[in-house]
């Protein structure tokens, strides 16, 4: 089973958002994106390499019904991710690259 790690900030911005969608939506909008966050983390780790780098070593996997991507790095080594961070698709574009980078 692949180890998944989180960037403190990561886990910041998936709650942030999470909370923003339950406020705007109601609760079970914000379940919701955290169910598809989780899917796609799922996605991630059951084929790390299916999605290609784009930044450095990043990669991303889309959140379905969210504009949102889960971007992580793949250790091959320990064959485990890390979750560098839960981004918006069209805000502040690799605003996270400094984050855990190899």
């Amino acid at each position: 089973m692949t180890e998944i790690t989180w960037d403190d900030e990561a886990r910041c911005e998936l709650n942030c958002s999470a909370l923003h969608f339950s406020k705007r939506g109601g609760r079970e909008l914000g379940e919701r994106f955290l169910q598809q966050v989780e899917a796609a983390i799922l996605d991630a780790s059951s084929d790390p390499f299916r999605f290609r780098k784009f930044c450095h070593d990043a990669r991303k996997v889309r959140v379905e019904r969210f504009p949102y991507h889960v971007v992580y790095w793949h250790d091959e080594a320990s064959s485990s991710i890390h979750i560098i961070a839960i981004a918006h698709t069209s805000r502040e574009p690799d605003y996270w690259r400094d984050r855990g980078l190899t």
